[in-house]
């Protein structure tokens, strides 16, 4: 018995994440299975290729897109340069609704890579859908590695192309073109990986946003705003934070120097305001005290009797926040001063006050 084809409808298809479970309005054409969810069906842009989905001899299901015959790599095209060929497959995929990856490859003896394997995304079994990546990060002053969980989901899809060289340019060899799982929507292809790129001015706003303790969250949607829409920002609001991770990962030791220097900034915009620090043996910040104007005020008038709290929470670099506080002849609370301290010692408290 052949294959049964199921043309899918994007108009109403939904796809469960990562799952080869599916809603498609379907035309159906041959036998079907009973199991197919028929959900009604409405007519599909001319310009969208369809996508079929086949019920293969042993039960399996497959899953093609039809692009146009410039766009679909053939067994014996070539290319001058492997980077075109790269190029190429990732525009087709991008049609499809599939993301690729690169894997193997083997050299000649100059180092010329002689065969290269494109594959999709979905390629291979994982042990678990949560695997544990190791992350590498340079900080400003040592290098650190932070264990994080990412999410992949693989199939054992088999669509692939493999490219080799020959007589001076890279020919395609083998090509699979369908898929075990469904491929992209239209209407979903913003979130297609290949197609989310965090630009430059992504990653500058970013970084400024973060200065003034800005999360990805409300920079993401700021750059909704600019973009006029979420579809059109380019990236996922999962990639901003990723970004602002690793930027807070670069950073690293940097933080005590950073916060040090904002403290000089205020020296010089802010009148009356002063700091003190230590460091100890390692050149690690410790103790850190600062007020300003208002609080030599405030303790000028107030400070017949001064409060000393240090049962403060702690911040992610254990320093425990004390703040200096008296009652104004109102009976509300104002804050002469304020310090960090890494210990709660003897030595720490002499030093504060």
């Amino acid at each position: 018995m052949g294959d049964t084809q199921v043309h899918i409808d994007e108009g109403t298809a939904q796809y469960g994440a990562g799952t080869a479970q599916y809603c498609a309005a379907v035309d159906v054409s041959s036998n079907v299975s009973p199991s197919t969810p028929l959900v009604g069906t409405t007519s599909v842009d001319e310009h969208t290729p369809p996508i079929l989905m086949s019920y293969l001899p042993k039960g399996s299901q497959q899953w093609i897109r039809k692009v146009g015959e410039e766009s679909m790599p053939r067994v014996g095209m070539e290319f001058s340069t492997l980077e075109d060929c790269i190029q190429f497959y990732r525009a087709y995929a991008i049609a499809c609704g599939f993301d690729i990856r690169k894997s193997s490859q083997k050299r000649f003896m100059d180092g010329t890579i002689r065969t290269k394997l494109l594959l999709c995304r979905r390629e291979g079994y994982g042990e678990s859908k949560k695997m544990m990546k190791m992350v590498s990060m340079e900080s400003a002053e040592t290098s650190q590695k932070q264990e994080k969980v990412t999410t992949i989901r693989r199939f054992g899809c088999r669509a692939m192309i493999k490219v080799v060289f020959q007589s001076g340019k890279y020919v395609i060899r083998n090509f699979f073109e369908g898929h075990n799982h469904p491929l992209v929507l239209v209407k979903n292809r913003e979130f297609q990986k290949l197609l989310r790129n965090l630009t430059l001015y992504h990653k500058q706003t970013i970084i400024n946003n973060l200065k003034v303790n800005i999360g990805a969250s409300k920079i993401f949607r700021i750059c909704k705003e600019v973009a006029n829409g979420y579809e059109n920002v380019g990236a996922t609001l999962l990639d901003f934070k990723k970004f602002q991770r690793q930027v807070k990962l670069f950073i690293g030791d940097a933080y005590a120097q950073m916060f040090i220097n904002n403290l000089d900034k205020l020296v010089e915009r802010k009148k009356g305001f002063q700091f003190a620090y230590h460091v100890d043996e390692c050149r690690n910040l410790c103790r850190v005290f600062w007020t300003d104007g208002h609080g030599k005020s405030a303790y000028g008038a107030f400070g017949d009797g001064v409060s000393f709290d240090p049962t403060y929470g702690t911040n992610r670099y254990y320093m425990v926040f004390t703040p200096f506080t008296g009652i104004d002849n109102h009976k509300k609370s104002v804050t002469f001063a304020c310090a960090l301290l890494s210990n709660e010692d003897e030595e720490s408290f002499v030093w504060v006050f």
